[in-house]
C-alpha cells in the first residue's frame, strides 16, 4: 500500500511506501466504517476509489491568511513537466517572489546551476535541497510578509488570472488536495480517501493534531495564539463546504455531489 499522492516524492519510497503497521490500520479502518465505493478521475486517469465520506463533513478553516503555521516545509512531489514549462516560462516572475536564484549565487553557484536542477531534478536536486534547508521551506514556497507562507506557483497562476480549474492542473496535485490523504493499492487499482483525524485514523501521513485547518481545538491553544495572535478570521465550516472548488477541480464534479449526498442522509 501507499500513500499515493506522495508516489512522485523527491525521496521516494523512504516516503510513499505505508509500512506494516499503517496498512494493517488502514485496511481495518477501511473496513469497519461507512465508506462510497465510486469511481474518480485525477489528471486524466480513472481509478476506483472508496471514499471515507463522513470525514467531508469535518470542520475546517483554510484562513491560510492568518496562519503562520508552516505547511510548505518541503518539496512533497517532483515537478511533472507541463508545471516545469510553466515555472521556466515565468522565471522572472519566479525568482522576484522566491530570489531562489540570488540564494543560489550566494551559496556560491551559478545561477545556471539551479535551473539545471530544476530541468533534470528527477537525476539531481541537490541545490533545491540545499535552499529547503536554508530556508526552512519549500523549493517552491515564500513568504508574503513576516507570518504568511504561500506557494509561488499558487501566487503566479492567480497574477494571471488562472481559474481554479487551470491552477489545479498546473501546481502539484498533492498541494491541490493537501490535507486530504489517499492511499493506494500498489498497482493503483483501488484508491482509499479520507481526512486526517489523530483521534480515529493513525495511519495518515503527518501528524495533524497541531494543524489548525483542521483541528478547531488546537486554534482556541496558548501555542497557535502565541504565533496567531490575531486568530482566524474565518469560520469553522465542513470540509464539503470549504473545499468544494478543490474537489471539483482535482477529484470531478461527480464525486463531490456523490458525497454531499451521502452526508445529506
Amino acid at each position: 500500500m501507499n500513500y499515493f499522492l506522495f508516489l512522485n516524492h523527491p525521496k521516494g519510497e523512504e516516503v510513499y511506501k505505508v509500512n506494516e503497521e499503517n496498512e494493517k490500520a488502514a485496511r481495518k479502518y477501511f473496513k469497519t466504517i461507512p465508506v462510497l465505493e465510486t469511481e474518480i478521475e485525477i489528471q486524466g486517469k480513472k481509478y476506483k476509489s472508496i471514499i471515507d465520506y463522513e470525514m467531508f463533513d469535518k470542520p475546517s478553516n483554510f484562513d491560510c491568511f492568518n496562519c503562520n503555521i508552516n505547511c510548505c516545509a518541503d518539496s512533497p512531489s517532483k515537478l511533472s513537466k507541463k508545471t516545469k514549462k510553466f515555472l521556466f516560462d515565468n522565471m522572472d516572475e519566479f525568482e522576484e517572489i522566491t530570489s531562489n536564484i540570488e540564494i543560489t549565487e550566494e551559496m556560491g553557484y551559478e545561477s545556471s546551476d539551479i535551473l539545471e536542477n530544476l530541468k533534470n531534478e528527477k537525476e539531481s536536486r541537490e541545490i533545491i535541497s540545499e535552499i529547503e534547508e536554508e530556508t526552512e521551506m519549500c523549493f517552491y514556497a515564500y513568504k508574503k510578509d513576516n507570518k504568511t507562507t504561500l506557494c509561488s506557483i499558487h501566487s503566479i497562476c492567480l497574477g494571471k488570472g488562472m481559474t481554479g480549474k487551470e491552477i489545479s492542473d498546473i501546481k502539484p496535485l498533492v498541494c491541490s488536495l493537501w490535507p486530504i490523504e489517499i492511499l493506494s493499492e500498489d498497482d493503483n487499482s483501488l484508491l482509499y480517501i479520507t481526512l486526517p483525524d489523530d483521534f480515529t485514523n493513525s495511519f495518515t501521513i503527518e501528524d495533524y493534531y497541531q494543524i489548525p485547518c483542521l483541528n478547531e481545538e488546537f486554534v482556541s491553544s496558548a501555542l497557535f495564539r502565541r504565533k496567531n495572535p490575531e486568530g482566524f478570521s474565518e469560520e469553522y465550516k465542513p470540509v464539503i463546504e470549504t473545499y468544494k472548488d478543490t474537489i471539483i477541480n482535482c477529484l470531478g464534479k461527480n464525486v463531490y455531489e456523490k458525497i454531499k449526498e451521502k452526508l445529506k442522509e
